[in-house]
């Protein structure tokens, strides 16, 4: 099969969607299809990254977008638009489709096209970040936000046809039944989706990257957190719960894909927060491979998620698979894992964290649990390969009928 799929976010990005759609798209271009990615140059369209690449055996082409959603989706160049990008699928001429992601360039701006595409279709949703917002336009009323205003009723616009636009496709793919856009298709009465839950590594399951009882044992205790440093993924909370816990040899490890504005503060706060001769430090990565990124799942002790929100993340199963304690903010799908320790604030945090620290016991009993819950499922990245690839010979031959 020929295959295009279209993601505001690929390689060498590192955040989630990337990470999902990569190893599909690498997954089946394994598998002898015709892969081409069409993504873009990230931050704005202003980072310099080729036009055109291979990776992985995936061809990779770039445009160009600056998104501002829902306020703007504009162009870059004249090579960036929502006309090139229809014609960039008809001069490919896919077997199928796979629009990844809504808010963004790669639905918004295929729209006004999608009955021309005669190829079979899929939309691969990763959440509606926005959908919980539709209530706010009293709220930036009451405050004369007008900007404010403006932008909350078109999201409440958008949401209100969004439905429409998504039973076009043949096929809808959702991360977990309790994901907020496979809600909102329920409630729609939506009939063509289904839902592929986020596979792992298989250097997650493999025995050497288990936490034995042994290690969990060790005096010292390494916590770690990764993702992206933003005001979303909140770090500084977990940092403040760390700086006040009642530790001792103990570590905190972060990792994310860039400096920027957020770390700086993070940074500033450690500084301001953690007394000299602390018998604890902190430890911020940027820019990791994903070798080294193993390493500090292999030598860390406790997941830690502080997120304000997600849908499916993840990092949560790469740790749970592991065998690592998990302590997290609830959020998406992660009440559903059996053994993470929910919290709700700081305090919570700072209390959960050193109680993990003193009964090592239940640390690894957590951990045990959660690996066996993984495992029981199936999660390798060769199973969801396995799956999509099957529903997509699936729907090119009913078209062809």
């Amino acid at each position: 099969m020929k295959i295009m799929v279209a993601v505001p976010c690929y390689w060498p990005s590192q955040d989630g969607v990337t990470h999902i759609t990569k190893y599909l798209a690498e997954g089946l271009a394994g598998r002898g299809h015709e892969v081409l990615v069409y993504t873009s140059a990230g931050d704005g369209g202003l980072q310099v990254l080729p036009e055109r690449e291979s990776h992985g055996g995936v061809s990779i082409e770039r445009t160009r977008v600056y998104v501002r959603w829902p306020l703007r989706l504009k162009e870059r160049d004249e090579n960036s638009t929502k006309r090139k990008y229809y014609e960039r699928i008809c001069s490919f001429r896919p077997d199928v489709l796979i629009v990844v992601c809504a808010q963004t360039w790669t639905l918004d701006w295929l729209i006004p096209y999608l009955d021309k595409v005669k190829c079979a279709k899929v939309f691969y949703s990763h959440g509606y970040s926005r959908l919980g917002q539709t209530h706010l336009i009293w709220e930036k009323l009451k405050h004369r936000n007008i900007l404010g205003v403006y932008e909350q009723w078109l999201i409440k616009k958008y949401y209100d046809k969004l439905y429409r636009v998504i039973g076009r496709f043949d096929l809808a793919v959702y991360l977990s039944e309790l994901n907020n856009s496979y809600l909102y298709a329920q409630e729609k009465g939506l009939s063509n989706g289904k839902v592929l839950e986020n596979a792992i590594e298989d250097a997650f399951t493999l025995e050497d990257m288990r936490h034995t009882e042994e290690f969990c044992r060790k005096p010292e205790i390494q916590f770690l957190y990764i993702a992206n440093y933003n005001d979303n993924k909140n770090q500084d909370m977990l940092l403040k719960a760390f700086c006040k816990a009642k530790l001792e040899n103990a570590t905190l490890q972060f990792a994310g894909f860039e400096e920027n504005d957020y770390l700086r503060m993070l940074r500033e706060h450690t500084a301001k927060w953690l007394p000299e001769g602390a018998l604890k430090k902190v430890v911020f990565n940027v820019h990791l491979t994903r070798e080294q990124i193993y390493e500090l799942y292999k030598n860390s002790h406790i997941f830690v998620c502080t997120s304000r929100s997600e849908n499916c993340p993840i990092v949560h199963c790469e740790a749970a698979a592991a065998g690592m304690a998990v302590i997290s903010t609830d959020v998406g799908d992660v009440s559903l894992k059996d053994g993470i320790l929910l919290v709700h604030d700081a305090e919570e945090l700072r209390r959960a964290m050193e109680r993990l620290a003193a009964d090592r016991s239940e640390l690894y009993e957590r951990g045990r649990r959660l690996r066996a819950y993984m495992l029981g499922r199936k999660c390798r990245v060769e199973d969801k390969v396995d799956w999509l690839e099957e529903e997509l010979k699936a729907i090119v031959r009913k078209g062809q009928k």
